[in-house]
């Protein structure tokens, strides 16, 4: 008896870590689907330290209350081997204005000792590019649905760096 709930064990044991490769692998879908960015323009001109208004339009895939998005620079366009759960991968990436949780379908922020939506605007970091280097401000949306497949989608604008 003892060796058959050894076997039992080790065969649950084994399903689950088979099971969490299987729900990673499914929670990774980079998607074509993807919000807009409306501000700034794309090829805005933006001087280190100077304030550049910001706004996305969710794409909210799934449908949720609050998308997590996450906001980057970078000297070159991220593809979708760049993009994970988490944003983009490091290396990718040269300024990471932060993750947000952006709410959806009209409902409010959520408290401020919550996740923060995005800012309506952030402050161009003093980076080590020549000035009118273009660069790529990169939204990363996850979307993670109730039936447990999560889709990421990413959307690019140029700003330049003045």
């Amino acid at each position: 008896m003892r060796s058959f709930i050894a076997v039992v064990t080790s065969a649950l044991a084994l399903l689950s870590v088979v099971d969490a490769s299987v729900l990673s692998k499914r929670q990774t879908n980079v998607v074509p689907e993807h919000g807009t960015t409306l501000q700034p323009a794309n090829g805005t001109v933006v001087a280190p330290g100077q304030s550049f208004p910001f706004s996305y339009q969710l794409m909210n895939y799934c449908f949720i209350t609050y998308v997590p998005v996450e906001v980057y620079l970078s000297t070159s366009p991220p593809t979708a081997a760049d993009v994970s759960r988490a944003g983009l991968v490091d290396g990718s990436y040269i300024y990471s204005f932060g993750g947000f949780e952006a709410p959806a379908n009209g409902l409010p922020p959520l408290p401020p000792s919550g996740p923060q939506p995005p800012p309506s605007s952030f402050t161009m970091p003093t980076l080590d590019v020549p000035a009118d280097t273009t660069l790529y401000l990169t939204v990363v949306e996850t979307d993670d649905c109730p039936w447990h497949q999560g889709y990421t989608g990413f959307e690019t604008t140029t700003v330049v760096y003045g």
